[in-house]
């Protein structure tokens, strides 16, 4: 039998991936860090993506090179809105997973035959992963439209009716309906069994199961787990051994096709059910907030104008715990106009401060991978890079200290940053004294301005919202009748560091007038 190989299937097609346009890999020069990402708390699902498909983490966490690659993603989220196409995708991933199980199985099979049984159901499993794939996509390829699942429909459909696929497929099925016809006797007398051939007595098969059929319970769907542990005991391969000596044809017909299957699998099937994850793992992690009706769109994206445009957005890691908790999520708007660069967010502790900072870098980075970002209309520059620096927790063995560690930190981000970069700077410096952290943190937003990057920088120092006609001030608010209530709002305006003092100041009585009053009340009680 001619050795079956998917390489003999292949087609004229440029399709190879569902991320990726035509021949484009992943580029690393426009990767987001690990430490950026737990920053804007994206790591949760990065986390799940390098447990379940290393290749769709590489792409989650970098940026893609143009805006034809954002679109080409975008596509494919919107088709899979469809609840019909998910559902046949995920289909498809349970059997590609009971396929990789079975093969697993047979890589570690002891017995003989045990292997070969592992190999072809894993063969089996595979071929009606392609089928259930291949409809699915081409009966949902036009509607919405999307280049990629286009592409992988056409691609599907060549390798379906190739002689390749078609060879593999009707061996299997050929080899596993000889097995399952084959019959037996077996004959148990104490601790002795024997095997051999059935002659014309009497298939009581049906009897036994319809007495045991009231202590059977309902056959249950095939799982993976079925293949968690697929070894078999020493009587069982023992029984199988025999059966082939008495029935040889039919595992003479097993050995030679499981011999055949090296490297059977379509590398473009195999490709999109790793890439595959990088959509759904998205999808999954938003659906309860889509259900809990916070807005999340296809922003659109520009590598020329880098102007900011996200109405109604907010932090995604935040909106998650919110929503679990029954909480609400209060959401702003967010602009950059013009020639604007630098955002400066002032106010009030634990008034959605890093909040702000954290949705300005989760909507670069996700509208740069094209992903649905959370917003009801969103337009965003295509950055090349996001870098981030958060405060640290002092590191006891650090014999600079923790300012010298900030210093060096934002030494190292600035000799990466370019103008096509997105910098989000939380509190920075704050672990000095004013004055020096005013000097520092002005130098740093010069260093960024004077290449054109983009950046928010949340800070309590208010002047730094007034360096230029660049920089925009925006500020967390506080309920205007009550200053101790804050509101999560975050608004463009003015800052005035002082207006929260002096509205504290107001609430507890402590304003100049107040105690001048107060004063003087007592002075007359006095009297």
């Amino acid at each position: 039998m001619p050795v079956i190989s998917p390489g003999a299937s292949r087609t004229d097609t440029v399709f190879r991936s569902v991320l990726t346009p035509g021949d484009r890999g992943v580029p690393s020069d426009r990767r987001t860090s690990d430490d950026a990402l737990h920053d804007l708390a994206l790591d949760q699902v990065l986390d799940r993506l390098i447990e379940r498909a290393p290749a769709a983490a590489d792409a989650f966490r970098t940026l893609c090179t143009d805006e034809a690659e954002v679109s080409y993603r975008q596509e494919v989220f919107a088709a899979l809105d469809d609840d019909v196409l998910r559902t046949g995708v995920k289909t498809f991933l349970q059997e590609m997973d009971r396929a990789d199980v079975a093969d697993a199985g047979a890589a570690h099979a002891h017995y003989p035959f045990e292997g070969e049984f592992w190999r072809l159901e894993a063969v089996l499993r595979y071929a009606g992963a392609v089928n259930a794939l291949a409809d699915c996509v081409s009966d949902n390829a036009s509607t919405p439209r999307s280049a990629a699942l286009t592409g992988l429909a056409g691609h599907l459909a060549d390798y379906r009716s190739s002689a390749v696929f078609t060879r593999l497929e009707q061996e299997a099925q050929g080899c596993r309906e000889e097995l399952d016809a084959l019959e037996y006797n077996m004959l148990i007398r104490g601790g002795k069994v024997i095997v051999a051939p059935t002659d014309d007595e009497d298939d009581l098969r049906e009897a036994v199961l319809e007495t045991f059929a009231r202590f059977r319970s309902a056959d249950a769907e095939f799982a993976a787990e079925t293949f968690r542990d697929p070894g078999l005991d020493h009587v069982q391969a023992w029984v199988l051994e025999k059966v082939a000596l008495v029935r040889p044809g039919a595992f003479e017909r097993l050995r030679r096709f499981t011999a055949s299957t090296d490297g059977y699998r379509d590398e473009v099937v195999q490709r999109f059910a790793a890439e595959v994850w990088f959509y759904l793992a998205w999808l999954e992690h938003i659906a309860p907030l889509q259900a809990a009706g916070l807005p999340f769109c296809s922003p659109t994206v520009s590598a020329e104008t880098k102007e900011l445009d996200a109405r109604d957005t907010f932090d995604v890691a935040l909106a998650t715990r919110l929503v679990a908790d029954g909480e609400p999520v209060v959401r702003n708007d967010i602009r950059l106009d013009g020639g604007e660069r630098v955002i400066v967010v002032s106010g009030p502790n634990q008034g959605g401060k890093s909040t702000t900072a954290r949705a300005f870098g989760q909507l670069h980075h996700l509208a740069g991978i094209g992903c649905p970002v959370p917003g009801r209309t969103v337009r965003v520059f295509l950055c090349d890079r996001v870098l981030t620096a958060f405060e640290r927790e002092e590191q006891l063995d650090d014999l600079e200290g923790r300012l010298g560690a900030e210093i060096q930190r934002m030494h190292e981000l600035l000799a990466h940053a370019t103008g096509r970069c997105v910098l989000v700077l939380n509190e920075v410096f704050s672990s000095t004294a004013l004055q020096d952290a005013r000097i520092l943190t002005r130098d740093v937003l010069h260093r960024i301005l004077d290449l054109d990057a983009l950046a928010i920088c949340v800070t309590f120092i208010d002047e730094l919202s007034r360096l230029d006609e660049r920089t925009v001030s925006m500020v967390s608010t506080v309920d205007p009748h009550d200053a101790a209530v804050r509101t999560f709002r975050v608004e463009r305006r003015h800052a005035d560091g002082r207006a929260y003092a002096r509205a504290l100041a107001a609430r507890h009585g402590l304003t100049g007038p107040q105690t001048t009053e107060r004063m003087s009340t007592r002075k007359g009680q006095e009297r």
